[in-house]
């Protein structure tokens, strides 16, 4: 498996009609083999938990693998490769509070999804409860900053009050 920076995805479980706002861009997911070790790392989506959330998991992998189970302090995941897509079915455990702030997930919501917002609060909801799931990504389509991007500033925020 190539070692990188790509574009990626995150969805999380919904009903049908909160489906469209249950699926996320990731700007940046960071796949790295290196020896016998295979390391996951990405910021799950501010849309879903409200603020700053960087998740790396890491586990085995033996050369020529297509699937490798990944795990870290904060839950586990199960990746498989088709061809250049890698599929991670996440569970965490000990994320805290979620979301960090409502406040940004309806922000985030009204610039970056069409439907209505309560949709995004609805299922940003629902994970704090049951944070569970998928990230993907191609391996054929690398980040656009080539992973060096500085993470854009952060916007401020002022931090926690």
């Amino acid at each position: 498996m190539t070692t990188g920076s790509f574009l990626g995805h995150y969805r999380v479980p919904a009903p049908p009609a909160l489906a469209a706002a249950a699926q996320f861009s990731v700007s940046e997911v960071t796949w790295t083999v290196a020896g016998n070790t295979a390391t996951l790392h990405y910021d799950l989506p501010t849309g879903l938990v409200g603020g700053d959330l960087s998740m790396t998991l890491s586990g085995p992998i033996t050369a020529g693998s297509t699937t490798v189970q990944l795990t870290s302090a904060l839950g586990a995941g199960a990746c498989i490769a088709q061809g250049t897509q890698i599929t991670c079915s996440e569970a965490f455990d000990n994320l805290g509070t979620l979301p960090i702030s409502l406040a940004v997930v309806e922000q985030v919501a009204a610039i970056e999804y069409p439907g209505p917002v309560a949709n995004r609060v609805a299922v940003a909801t629902s994970f704090s409860s049951d944070p569970i799931g998928t990230v993907d990504f191609d391996l054929s389509s690398p980040a656009d900053d080539g992973g060096h991007g500085g993470g854009g500033g952060g916007g401020g925020g002022g931090g926690h009050h």
